[in-house]
This record gives structure tokens, sequence and C-alpha cells, in this order.
């Protein structure tokens, strides 16, 4: 099992940078951003949300391990090639800590404001998505001085001479995020990685991961997981109740929601909990806290157990 941690875009880029660079000093494995051109929660504000590309290359610039990840990356946000040289331009610059994670988009108000395309339809999005996906592994793959020409029904290019080569060979990571039947058919096809948005209980994943035709190659399967930590279980459950209080518990309106679908507790607890978690096939989780202090106890109490059994696993 392996820890990422979504980043508080919404706090603005000093503190985004500052609990990137805690995060890479602490061991996580990655940083997460959303992708969106406008708040997505009901309200708009004349700070955020910043642009994710640009937020994610400051990131990774004042950091020197931890890899790059969106909660996800929209297809249709950037022209799909010109997506390809800046996220091979990033893996470049951070010596290959890229990992390319896409969804298919599903805010219309955003394309709508923004003037982009908005394809009704989930499968035509999801068709979408497959292009970009086969064209980004077909550049990434063939560089300059070879030659690319993609003709499909939403992606084109013609005789692309592709550069920069990414650091990551054959090509950064391409996980994929949803969690319809035609999403995880994609995943299936082309993904390194499935990025599960609303399912993950273990009935769920037990058909998808027994199904014959899920891939033999190596893949992570990653799930979000929204955690509450303390000295005891109670001391845990109180900070729930502040970050709901706040606003700052995510889509869980009330402590009730936050206790259906968070992880809480001490320490023992929280691993606990990702063990079982584990048992169901997720290798990956991307974690929210929702404050500074949450995020350093887990890292003091949590973290280093998780780190020495990786380790283990890995001697």
């Amino acid at each position: 099992m392996k820890f990422g941690i979504q980043l508080h875009g919404d706090r603005g880029a000093d503190a985004v940078l500052r609990e990137a660079r805690r995060a890479d000093e602490q061991g996580f494995d990655s940083v997460w951003l959303f992708d969106h051109l406008l708040g997505f929660r009901g309200s708009h504000v004349p700070h955020e949300p910043l642009d994710s590309f640009t937020l994610m290359t400051a990131v990774g610039a004042v950091t020197t391990r931890v890899r790059l990840a969106w909660a996800m990356l929209n297809p249709s946000f950037r022209n799909p090639a010109v997506l390809a040289k800046m996220l091979a331009t990033l893996d470049v610059i951070t010596h290959g800590r890229v990992i390319c994670t896409l969804g298919a988009g599903w805010f219309e108000e955003e394309y709508r404001a923004y003037d982009l395309q908005f394809l009704d339809d989930h499968a035509d999005r999801i068709r979408h998505e497959r292009e970009v996906a086969l064209l980004l592994k077909e550049l990434w793959t063939h560089p300059a001085p070879e030659r690319v020409t993609f003709d499909g029904e939403y992606v084109r290019v013609r005789d692309l001479a592709f550069n920069p080569q990414p650091i990551q060979q054959p090509h950064p990571p391409l996980w994929i995020g949803g969690d319809s039947d035609d999403t995880l058919a994609l995943v299936k096809e082309v993904a390194d990685g499935w990025v599960m948005l609303r399912s993950g209980s273990p009935e769920t994943l037990s058909g998808v991961l027994s199904s014959p035709d899920w891939p033999t190659r190596p893949m992570t399967v990653a799930r979000t997981a929204q955690v509450y930590i303390g000295s005891s279980h109670a001391a845990a459950l109180d900070e729930a109740q502040q970050a709901v209080a706040a606003g700052q518990s995510g889509q869980a309106r009330t402590v009730e929601d936050v206790v259906k679908i968070a992880v809480i507790g001490t320490p023992e607890e929280c691993l606990q909990r990702f063990e079982e978690m584990a048992s169901w096939g997720i290798n990956y989780l991307r974690l929210g806290f929702w404050s500074e202090a949450q995020q350093d106890l887990f890292a003091r109490r949590a973290l280093p157990e998780v780190l020495e059994r990786e380790a283990l696993v890995t001697t």
C-alpha cells in the first residue's frame, strides 16, 4: 500500500506549496490537485481555483521526491497533443515524477463558461478520453525524429515529430479515474492504474478484480480516503466534528456522513482500516487531511510503520 495526499488548492498557492513540501519531506508517495476551471462546489470566488497545471509545475519545483498527480486531469481543457508535451516537459523537469491521471470530465458549467465543447453523452466523453489516452502513449513512445499521425473521431495530429521524450520509460504511468462500465473497459484496455471515485466496496472490487478480462499486467488500484486521526478514537472523532463545523469535510456534510465514509481513529485503528482495504485489492490511497496538524500527526504516528512494512516487502 502506498499513500498520496490531496493538496488544498482552494487555500492559495503559498499554502499548497507548503503542504507539498511537507508531504515530500514526510515520505508520502504523491501529491494531488483537482483540475477545474470553476469552483465545483457551488460557489465562485475571486481567488480560486488556480490553474492546476501551472500550480503543479510550481509544486514540482519545490519538491524533490514526491510524485505529481491530478484528481483528475480533464482531457478537454487542453489540446491533447499539447497536453502530451506539457506532461512530458514536467516529467523532464521533475526527473520522472509525473503520474498522468485522466478523467472524462463532468462539470458542464465550466465547459460552457470557457467555450469548450461538452459532449452530453457520457459514453462519448469516454470515447474522447480513450483517444486522448491512446495519443499520449503513441507520442510518448515515438518521439522525434519519428513522426506520428493519429486520425481519431475526436483527436487528430498530422506528421508530428513529438518532443521532449519523457524521462519515465516507456512513458509516465497512465491512471484512469471513474466507476462506470465504460470507464472500466478503458482501464482494462490502456491503463496502468484505476482511480475509483465513488466505488471501492469489497463487493464491487471482488467482482471487478476477479473478472476474466482484468489485466494481468501490474495495475495500481487507487481509492480516496479522508482521514481523521487522534491519540484516541474520541479525539479523532472530535477532529471530524471540527472539520464539519469548518466546512472542510469534503462531500460529507454531517458527522454521521463522515463516520460512514472516512477513516477515523488512533494510528493503530487507521492502519487496521488500511489493511482491510488492502485485503479488498486496493494498493494505493489518496489521503485527505483537513488540517496541517492532522497531516503531521499521521506522518509521525502512522506513515513510518507503513513505509517500514513496504521496505520489508521489497527487500
